[in-house]
């Protein structure tokens, strides 16, 4: 799966106050709620030719901020699920079975996810609710997919800006887990008005690694080639550039957030029958925003 997948991430101050945490705190205040709207895309094309696959995914969470103990409880009630492939609703339902189906949580002072509850039963429930007949689509909701979506955003937005300085052109690498990447670099471009707080925009830039993405690249493009009559353990890798862009907007002293964009995009040529060319064209985008009450 791409490196992807969900999200989630984290002074209170009005617009008007300028004043902003020197450096980036999790401490989202017990009683918050917002609503987190997450849109995920992943496309692959055969450039040149009509042939695509395009896979997207909407969740709508309930999101609420209390305390347990020393650690804080996240919880996320899912309020809608879409699921489409090449333009065919297989999932779409607005409320979801059993009173409501919730992915929660708990995040201790460091801050680290410590606890993940929920994410069996979701996935079981997700994956009945999926049209009959597709079994790509119940792929994508088995209890690791769903922790992943719930907690991967998360931990890596925390993890990249926690502790770090807020002010306008801060800058500072952070590792990531993508073999891909050989250094991500992130920087506060600005402070904005968002809502009735002031927030950070922050961006990250990435060096990739081009063996690693021609790697990486082939995996996730197996599938697509073999529908396409390419056998993918004989495909050789010619050529592979990879592009990550990703952007975040949140409450310095809180970790709040308010909006974030994730976008991959990968272009491989492979070399298939009689060393003809194969330009495959692989993007994943993940579009996150918030509202509040």
């Amino acid at each position: 799966m791409p490196r992807a997948w969900l999200l989630a991430a984290l002074a209170v101050g009005c617009a008007t106050t300028p004043a902003v945490t020197p450096t980036f705190t999790y401490a989202p205040p017990a009683g918050t709620r917002l609503v987190r709207t997450v849109k995920l895309v992943n496309e692959t094309s055969l450039v040149g030719s009509p042939y695509r696959q395009r896979e997207e995914q909407e969740f709508v969470w309930n999101v609420a901020f209390a305390r347990e103990g020393a650690n804080t409880l996240v919880t996320q009630q899912l309020q809608r699920v879409a699921v489409r492939i090449n333009g065919a609703d297989l999932l779409d339902g607005e409320r979801m079975p059993g009173g409501g189906l919730s992915v929660d949580l708990v995040v201790s002072p460091e801050p680290r996810v410590v606890e993940v509850r929920g994410a069996e039963r979701a996935a079981e429930v997700l994956g009945g609710l999926v049209s009959a007949g597709s079994e790509r689509a119940r792929g994508m909701f088995g209890p690791e997919q769903v922790k992943e979506l719930a907690v991967a955003r998360f931990e890596m937005v925390v993890r990249d800006v926690v502790g770090h300085p807020t002010a306008p052109g801060s800058t500072w690498t952070a590792a990531d887990p993508d073999p891909a990447v050989k250094q991500k670099t992130m920087t506060v471009d600005r402070l904005e008005p968002c809502a009735a707080a002031r927030c950070a925009r922050v961006s990250a830039q990435y060096d990739v690694d081009p063996p690693a993405a021609a790697r990486r690249a082939l995996r996730f493009a197996a599938a697509f080639l073999a529908r396409n009559g390419v056998d993918p353990s004989q495909a050789e890798v010619l050529d592979a550039r990879l592009d990550y862009r990703d952007e975040l907007l949140l409450e310095p002293g809180t970790l709040v957030d308010h909006g974030a964009s994730f976008s991959q995009t990968a272009h491989v040529t492979f070399a298939g029958a009689q060393g003809k060319e194969i330009p495959v064209e692989l993007r994943t985008s993940l579009e996150q925003s918030s509202t509040f009450p």
